[in-house]
């Protein structure tokens, strides 16, 4: 078995060029101000999605979101994850869960960077990836972002488990989310080998999840790629789609987007 999935690969560092992307990936002509920061993305990187937050009191930030190629619980790189997700979930997934259903784990760097203003410490944010229950995936969140017993799906009942807890981003601030699917090392619902992930979503959006409401930050200049590394793991996946308007920077293929 290979070592890592992005071994697959050489991608080299490959570079978001955004100058004279207008908000959405489409035009030229558009100013500066309205441009977010380019991204370039390491090697093993299988997407990268960036964009413009503006929050109610008038400032703004640059998205900048980061997908890492999925990799098997059994090479020492995903060490992290593992111990991340075991943390979290206590009494829900651990060590035996993990290495008997052949979990894969996706790191996904989020970050919002301040650019103009004073960003409100007080916003927070929904973001993506979340759990799919299509693919039985679960989540666990690394220092900089947080994880809440909220949910668009009522049939949790009285609270959430914590591996479907969904991430959010309190203020500006940067962390990383584990997405953990099980079976994607043999290729998890009749998907190919490490392409589960493309049925997830990824970004960061307003519209936060149960009862925690929508928040009053508008995005714009949404543009996302997708690597060659990431083609070679299944994107686009037959449920691809990019939502790219006032609610949130979010691009991917859920089956089951809430």
């Amino acid at each position: 078995m290979r070592s890592r999935p992005a071994a697959a690969v050489t991608v080299g560092l490959a570079l978001l060029a955004l100058a004279g992307c207008a908000p959405g990936g489409g035009g030229s002509e558009a100013p500066p101000e309205q441009l977010p920061a380019e991204l370039d993305l390491p090697e093993d990187a299988v997407l990268g999605l960036v964009g413009i937050a503006t929050a109610a009191n008038g400032a703004t930030a640059d998205v900048a979101i980061v997908v890492h190629a999925s990799l098997p619980y059994l090479v020492p790189e995903a060490a992290d994850a593992i111990a991340t997700t075991i943390a979290w979930c206590t009494g829900e997934v651990d060590e035996d869960v993990i290495t008997g259903r052949g979990y894969t784990f996706t790191a996904v760097d989020v970050t919002l960077a301040p650019r103009d203003g004073d960003w409100p410490a007080d916003v927070t944010l929904a973001v993506l990836p979340q759990p799919n229950p299509e693919f039985g995936s679960t989540l666990a969140a690394g220092e900089g972002l947080r994880q809440v017993d909220a949910s668009d799906d009522d049939s949790f009942g009285d609270a959430v488990p914590r591996c479907r807890q969904p991430a959010v981003l309190d203020g500006a601030g940067t962390g990383t989310v584990y997405l953990g699917i099980p079976g994607d090392i043999t290729g998890a619902n009749d998907a190919v080998s490490f392409a589960g992930w493309t049925f997830h979503d990824f970004g960061i959006s307003a519209l936060r999840p149960g009862a925690l409401g929508v928040a009053d930050v508008a995005f714009t200049s949404c543009v996302a790629n997708v690597t060659q590394l990431g083609s070679e793991f299944g994107a686009p996946s037959t449920t691809w789609s990019e939502r790219f308007d006032g609610a949130g920077c979010v691009v991917g293929g859920s089956v089951n987007p809430g």
